[in-house]
């Protein structure tokens, strides 16, 4: 590396060890490999984000040991991957620069560079200009250790700051202030497995939009327990309204596509109500079928609800709603600063204008009760979530980041020490055997049905629309019937999981004498029990000529 006058730099993005169907770009390095390449420093990525297969096998496989610097994106779920494949390049590779960033190599810099000698330093929070002065500097040892935002081993003579233990740490690098002056994420990666398109079905105008994804801002100004956006920093910042719509537009020239939905991935949209309406009018100005959709939390609805109607406007679709719980103790828990009344007056205003709602919510977390799952199955019925799909807020269950308060908060409840390489599975902490059990019997429940219900349900409710209801027997009946199975199946987890509940509450005398089967709901409109309903709405779609193809758009018209 020392004669090079341009090293070979790649970046990836390792597995979190299962598939994802909604899988996307690694967006956060696909930012600084345009960064680095707007500066002269070409790089390729790799994404194995949702693959399956063995760390070091894709390691071989895609030659990530051709490289001079190498740098890893790591979340908790994907740090043992970046460690395998950091060690086999090692092992091929002694002299490349071995980098790690993202929220957990944030969270635990001194642990990583004690533990795993395979990896020469970590970039911290934002990467972009820290990525620069490193690939810039790979010829000048005392420039390169001397970055700030990195922290490295010190060297054997223990000269410089050690910052204890051996390491130098090097003070803080600010952030980014203005996002505006990085250059559009345009970056491609080599993909194990592809990415699906990304569309959205926009019901109000009856057809399916291609989509894109875009990041307006960065941060968050809260402090929410479980968040990891704490570990890299709260400092809000936003891009300027022309500066998205250029993206949107640079997007549509780059890839030939005529995206007409942006999904905003920021993680907190709607910082500013100002701000937002000022992106919706520029993108409004811009193409006015262009819809949109984000994130943000319930009080913000509340507290910028005269903007909503505008948004709405100018094509506001759906917005991801960070609910949580509807438990008061867990909202505590999570410092998510409301109270449940303000999770339901945010759905009931958003309904009431007609903005159709994402739900994140979190079901389970090791503290739970029974009263807090009753409330949490109160508050989706009486808010009218039965109708809701997917189901995935049934058997969500908080996962503690390294680097969150919300983990260390249990390490001190438990009196124990997390292992930062890993992250504890969040269905093994129940402090209450009750709990523990009803969460088991709940994911056998999804490892049986779950998949069968969601196909049936995609068939069903595309077979509504082909069979249509013409006023005449016997379609007529038959439409009727089918609408009727389709929503039972939407209801059918929730009843499970009501059942279930009540079950738990009485001692488990149900699911003692007749297991998991015994609490399964009779359903349809005839209710039969839930594996004839599935087999007979398939039936019935078949019959429509029905048969879903791969990448149909499922339920509620998202991905």
């Amino acid at each position: 590396m020392d004669t090079l006058t341009r090293p070979a730099i790649a970046f990836v993005n390792p597995s979190v060890g299962f598939s994802d169907r909604r899988k996307s770009k690694p967006i956060g390095l696909a930012y600084i490999m345009a960064y680095l390449e707007k500066a002269g420093f070409p790089s390729s990525g790799f994404d194995f984000g949702d693959s399956e297969d063995d760390a070091v096998e894709l390691a071989a496989l895609y030659g990530l040991d051709r490289f001079d610097v190498v740098g890893f994106s790591v979340y908790n779920e994907s740090f043992r991957a970046a460690v395998a494949m950091a060690e086999w390049i090692r092992s091929r590779r002694p002299r490349c620069l071995i980098v790690l960033g993202g929220p957990h190599a944030t969270a635990v810099h001194e642990h990583i560079l004690r533990r795993h000698p395979c990896v020469d330093v970590v970039v911290r929070r934002e990467g972009e200009e820290a990525m620069l002065e490193l690939v810039s500097c790979l010829h000048d040892r005392a420039k390169l250790t001397a970055i700030r935002g990195t922290t490295w081993r010190a060297p054997s003579s223990g000269s410089g700051s050690d910052g204890g233990g051996g390491l130098l740490v090097n003070e803080d690098r600010d952030f980014v202030p203005d996002l505006d002056q990085i250059p559009f994420p345009d970056a491609e990666f080599v993909s194990h497995s592809g990415y699906p398109d990304l569309t959205y079905y926009d019901e109000v105008q009856g057809r399916l939009k291609a989509a894109l994804t875009i990041c307006s801002s960065r941060s968050c100004p809260y402090d929410c327990s479980f968040c990891g956006v704490l570990t890299i920093g709260r400092k809000y910042r936003s891009r300027e309204a022309e500066r998205v719509v250029a993206e949107l537009l640079h997007f549509r020239e780059r890839h030939g596509v005529d995206y007409e939905h942006v999904y905003f991935s920021d993680a907190n949209f709607f910082v500013s109500p100002t701000r937002a309406l000022e992106v919706a009018e520029a993108l409004y100005e811009a193409d006015p079928q262009v819809t949109f959709s984000f994130g943000t939390r319930v009080n913000q609805i509340l507290k910028a609800a005269d903007v909503l109607p505008r948004l709405k406007e100018r094509g506001l679709r759906f917005i991801e709603l960070g609910i949580e719980s509807a438990s008061e103790p867990v909202l505590e828990r999570l410092a998510k600063h409301v109270k449940p009344e303000v999770n339901v007056a945010a759905v009931r205003l958003l309904k009431r204008l007609g903005i159709e709602i994402s739900l994140d919510f979190i079901m389970l977390d090791p503290a739970t009760t029974l009263a807090d799952i009753r409330a949490n199955m109160e508050f989706l019925r009486e808010t009218g979530f039965y109708d809701y799909v997917p189901h995935d807020h049934l058997y969500s269950a908080l996962v503690l980041y390294e680097g969150t308060p919300i983990r260390d908060f249990y390490a001190r409840r438990f009196g124990v020490v997390f292992d930062p390489d890993e992250l504890p599975s969040p269905f093994t902490l129940f402090e209450r055997p009750e709990v523990q059990r009803f969460s088991d019997t709940l994911r056998a429940f999804r490892k049986q049905w779950q998949d069968r219900i969601d196909g049936a349900l995609a068939q069903g409710e595309l077979a509504l629309a082909s069979i249509g209801d013409d006023g005449l027997s016997p379609g007529r009946a038959t439409h009727a019937r089918l609408q009727l199975d389709v929503v039972s199946l939407r209801h059918a987890p929730n009843l499970l999981t009501e059942r279930l509940l009540a079950d738990a509450e009485a001692g488990f005398p149900l699911l003692d004498a007749g297991g998991l089967e015994a609490l399964l709901p009779r359903l349809g409109h005839d209710r039969v029990p839930l594996h004839d309903l599935i087999e007979r709405t398939g039936a019935v779609a078949r019959e429509a000529g029905f048969a879903r193809a791969p990448g149909a758009v499922g339920p509620h018209g998202r991905d």
